[in-house]
This record gives C-alpha cells, structure tokens and sequence, in this order.
C-alpha cells in the first residue's frame, strides 16, 4: 500500500512521544530536499519488506521552486518471488552477496502495478526515491521529457532537459514533467542486462507504472515555466564559499574492491572472463543461482584506506566540525567481480567534483553517489554535523558483509 510521506519545513523539529518501545528523538532540518529513513540491522530483509519511509522537507521560500499543478512522491522498489511467495533470506546472514537480491517484480510505493491520473497539460514534480537492496533503475516516462530540478540535499545550479534519470539505491531525484497530450503514459526501466554466460549484453524493458492522461485540460496552465530552464542563483551562492577547494590536492582517498574465498569452482571460472565484458553498472541479475549462493563466508566486499592500509570498520577518520575535505573515490577495475556502488555518507553533504577527470559543471549538494565499476571520483565533503557517522555501500547485501566504517566529526 501506499504511504505519504512525512512532510516538514526547513528549520522544523520531529519529536516522538516516548513509550514503551519508541525512544524520544528530535530531526533538526537544515537542508531543504526529500530524505528517507530506514532500519541498518539485517537490512537486506527489513528494507526489503517494507520498512522505509520518506520525509519531504520544503523550503520557506514560496518561489524554491517553479510552480506546478501537482507533486508526487515515488518509491522506486523491486522483490524477489518464486511460485511460493518471497524468496528464502539467508538465516545467519545476508544470501546473495556477491551482486546484491535482485528483484523480479518491480515495485512503485509498494505496488506492482502502479496507476497514476493526470490531466491535459498539467505539470507534476515528481520526487524520486530508490529504495531498492541493489537494483539501479533508469527511469523514463514514455518520449516525455523530463526536466531535473534537484537531488538528494536540494536543487542544482541550473535545471537541465533529460530523456531518462539514473538512480541508484538511497540516492533521490527531484525532476519535472508535462503531459502535453491525453492517452497512456508508461514508467519505463530500460537498461542494457548481460548474459555473464554468453558473454552478451541485451536490452531489457520493464513497465514499472502507467499514467493515465484525461482529455480534460487542466484548470492552470503552467507550460511557460515547466519549458524555462532556470538558472539557481542561490545555489550558486551556496556553493561559492567552497570552490576555492575544489583544485587543491586530495586529503583522503578510499577503495572499493572485494574478496573472495572458497566460492563454487564453476563461479570461479565464469568470474575470470568478466573484466572482458562486464558492465560498468549491473542493471539486472542474470546469474541468480550463483548470486544466491554466495554469502559473508565466501565474499567480503571492501572500502580501503590506501594510505594507512586499513579496511571497513578498521578506518578511524576523526575531523572538526566545520572541516572540509577532498575525498576521492575508486572502484577497483581488477576486482573479481567489479560492480557499481551507491556511496553514502551519513549526517554531512558533499558535491561531486569530477568523474573520471571530467569536472562537474552543474553542482548539487549529495549525501549518495553512484560510482561505477571502474570508475573514479572526486567530493568535496562538508562536515557539518558533529558524531559518529556511517559511510558505506548502500546496496544492502554489500554493507552486511561489512562494506562499512565510523568517521567522527569532534566539535
């Protein structure tokens, strides 16, 4: 079923009456963007069945953004059912974990079939959350156009025309769009799967919703600003004290590789003729039996501190409140089997600065990348929150295998 999502203003504290089993807890929200909470124990199973949830947190600014006839709040799921019902979880620990639990129904807010009424003309902002164990969707809405207004912690600096959005799990999307025409409009994943047995890659298509347009013209028309292209100058200005940042030399670096032990001869095999053709990003399961057969005793994926050697809970990274540092990211090309990773870094934001030694010439403030299978990156991290914090790989098979550390931001 369905579920709102909690919705707040910037500035706005959430407290929780204590009881029996609720501690009381209080949300400072700093940063305008749309968030989502979920449980970090077992989360392959938890998350998996259900148990997350949005919170929207607007800006006190009426013009933050452009106007519309209407906002939509997506959940972007899928779920893995045999002719039983849910397939097993591992008991002990997380199963499939070499490439993460894919899917084979994919949800939108919970529903495997989703359905969605618009009007002639009306624009809708939709906001866009990928909550998914492992699955990177890449969303499209028929040959619509769709204009990306935000991310994870707020707008970027100027709003640009895509015909899809990439969205990796825990990361957001904040995009725009105009149904000019009545009729059926679907909700695509196309992706480009591989056939680790053949060596192939293949186009797969699933309709993860329609959206049904009447013939009746919506009441406000608000076509001349969905098709402006708007320049944020208050992002910009947000951004502006940081670029003098942006060319200095790297401060911390991290690796992201795996290990293997003991796993199946014929998996072995297989696994060394994958850096010949594997994918930069793994948009589809296409070796279950052998993805269901790896567990934390066979595979141990990594984030590595080159410079001291130190791997997963291990790293001890300590910072003051109100540092800045430059972090660059790596995804080892020669690991037995290297994948993409959504990186996520708790309580701070940072911006992607370059990928690949192409800089970013269009800022947004982040608190989860996707950083794929041989790919580089550099951020720039604000810490701006003091504690204890949790950066990790957020394709939840991966984080139970310890793909995880605590850095401490000290006041």
């Amino acid at each position: 079923m369905a579920r709102e999502p909690a919705d707040f203003g910037v500035n706005e504290r959430l407290s929780i009456p204590p009881t029996e089993s609720i501690i009381n807890s209080k949300i400072y929200f700093k940063d305008a963007g749309i968030y989502w909470y979920h449980p970090h124990h077992r989360e392959d199973v938890q998350q998996d069945l259900g148990l997350y949830g949005n919170m929207l947190v607007r800006s006190p600014n009426a013009d933050y953004y452009s106007p519309v006839n209407r906002e939509e709040v997506l959940m972007l799921d899928d779920l893995l059912l045999g002719e039983e019902g849910l397939v097993p979880y591992g008991a002990e620990g997380s199963n499939y974990m070499l490439m993460g639990r894919f899917g084979n129904v994919l949800l939108v807010n919970g529903e495997p079939d989703y359905r969605l009424a618009a009007r002639r003309g009306e624009v809708v902002r939709l906001f866009l959350t990928n909550v998914s164990n492992t699955r990177t969707f890449n969303l499209s809405l028929g040959d619509l156009p769709m204009k990306v207004v935000g991310s994870d912690v707020g707008k970027f600096e100027r709003e640009v025309w895509v015909e899809n959005v990439v969205i990796a799990p825990a990361e957001r999307y904040v995009v725009e769009v105009q149904f000019p025409e009545a009729g059926e409009v679907a909700m695509l994943n196309r992706v480009q799967a591989i056939n680790h047995l053949a060596g192939r890659f293949f186009p797969e298509t699933d309709t993860l919703g329609l959206i049904a347009v009447a013939a009746e013209p919506v009441a406000e028309d608000h076509s001349e600003a969905f098709n402006r292209l708007r320049e944020n100058a208050d992002v910009v200005a947000d951004i502006a004290p940081y670029r003098a940042a942006f060319d200095r030399p790297v401060d911390h670096e991290l690796v992201l590789t795996l290990e293997t032990n003991n796993l199946p001869a014929v998996v072995q095999q297989l696994m060394r003729l994958d850096p010949v053709y594997f994918n930069p990003v793994e948009w589809s399961g296409t070796m279950p039996m052998m993805n269901w057969a790896s567990t934390g005793e066979e595979v141990r994926w990594i984030l590595r501190d080159p410079q001291t050697g130190r791997e997963n809970m291990d790293i001890d990274w300590r910072f003051a409140l109100g540092e800045v540092v430059k972090i660059r990211l790596v995804n080892d090309r020669d690991a037995f089997h290297a994948m993409q990773h959504p990186v996520h870094i708790h309580g701070q934001r940072f911006l992607i600065l370059e990928q690949d030694g192409l800089p970013n010439d269009n800022l947004v403030w982040k608190d989860t990348m996707l950083l794929p299978a041989g790919s580089t990156a550099d951020i720039l991290l604000e810490l701006s929150n003091p504690g204890r914090w949790m950066v990790h790989c957020h394709i939840a098979e991966h984080l139970e295998s310890g793909m995880k550390f605590v850095f401490e931001v000290e006041e």
